[in-house]
C-alpha cells in the first residue's frame, strides 16, 4: 500500500457508509407511510441523511486527493524500527486504525485494534471508548512489533510489550493533573521512570524525552516539507520525528502513547 491506495480506500468507505445511511433513511421513510413506525419522520431520518452527505463530501474528498499521484505502491526503504521520520493516517474503523508512512510515501507499518470484528461498528463511540483493548504495531509485512493493552475507563493506562509478548513499560496518566494537559510517566518494564509526560491538550507539537534527557521524538502538526506536501495532502497530518539515537524499545513505548492519546479522535 502507499498513500495513493490509502486515499482511495477511504474513499470507497466513505462512498458505501453514504449509501447505507441513504438506505437506512429509505427504509425509515417507508417504514413511516406503512404505519409501522410512528412520530416525527424528520427527526428519526435526519440523523441518517446528515451522515450520508458528510461521508459523499469525504469520498469525494479523497477522491481527489488520490488524483494525481502515482498508482505504483513504493517499496518500504527501511524497516519500521528504522525509519526517522512517519507520517500517520487515520483509517476509518471502529476504533483506532492508524497508518504509518515513509515520506515518500509508501507505508512502514500501522498500529490497529486486534479486535476487528464487524460487530464492533455497531458499539457506540461512547461506549467503546471505556471498553478495555488491545492495538497492535505492525510493520508494512504484517508482523506483529509491539502489543498495546488498554484497561477500562477514560484514563489512559497502557501496559506495552514487544512482539514476542515481553513486557516494554507502562504509561499511566495522573488524573489530577489531565484536565487541560496529558500529563503521566512512561515506566520501563521494571517500575522505573521512564519518558515524562507532560504536553498541550490539543496534540499539536510535542517532544518526548527520557529522564535523562535523550531525545526521542517530536509530534508535530500542521507541518512539512514541501515535497511531502505533494503526497500528505491533508494539512494536520501528524509527523513523528525521531531522533537518531531512540531505540526499538523506546520507539514501540512511543508509539504505544500516542495511540493512547490519539484512540477514538479519528475513527
Amino acid at each position: 500500500m502507499n498513500i495513493r491506495t490509502y486515499y482511495v480506500k477511504t474513499a470507497k468507505i466513505c462512498f458505501r457508509t453514504s449509501w447505507i445511511s441513504l438506505i437506512m433513511a429509505a427504509a425509515f421513510f417507508a417504514l413511516h407511510l406503512s404505519g409501522v413506525l410512528t412520530g416525527n419522520i424528520l427527526e428519526i431520518e435526519a440523523p441518517f441523511i446528515l451522515f450520508s452527505i458528510i461521508s459523499f463530501a469525504g469520498y469525494r474528498v479523497y477522491e481527489n486527493r488520490a488524483q494525481g499521484l502515482p498508482k505504483e505502491a513504493e517499496a518500504s526503504c527501511k524497516p519500521l524500527g528504522e525509519q526517522r521520520n512517519l507520517l500517520a493516517a487515520f483509517m476509518p474503523a471502529p476504533t483506532l486504525r492508524v497508518l504509518l508512512f515513509e515520506p515518500n510515501g509508501a507505508l512502514a507499518g500501522e498500529i490497529r485494534d486486534m479486535n476487528m470484528s464487524w460487530y464492533m461498528w455497531m458499539i457506540p463511540n461512547s461506549v467503546s471508548l471505556v471498553l478495555p483493548k488491545r492495538y497492535g504495531l505492525y510493520d508494512s509485512k504484517g508482523t506483529l512489533l509491539g502489543m498495546y493493552n488498554f484497561g477500562w475507563g477514560l484514563l489512559n493506562k497502557v501496559v506495552m510489550k514487544d512482539g514476542e509478548g515481553q513486557l516494554i513499560g507502562t504509561f499511566k496518566e495522573v488524573w489530577k493533573k489531565s484536565l487541560f494537559k496529558v500529563n503521566g510517566m512512561i515506566a520501563g518494564a521494571s517500575g522505573e521512570d521512564w519518558i515524562p509526560v507532560s504536553i498541550g491538550g490539543l496534540l499539536n507539537d510535542f517532544e518526548l524525552s527520557t529522564c535523562s534527557g535523550k531525545k526521542i521524538v517530536r509530534f508535530q502538526k500542521g507541518w512539512m516539507p514541501i515535497e511531502w506536501g505533494e503526497r500528505f495532502k491533508e494539512m494536520n497530518t501528524p509527523v513523528l520525528s525521531f531522533s537518531e539515537a531512540a531505540e526499538m524499545e523506546e520507539k514501540v513505548a512511543v508509539l504505544g502513547f500516542c495511540a493512547a492519546v490519539l484512540h477514538h479522535r479519528k475513527n
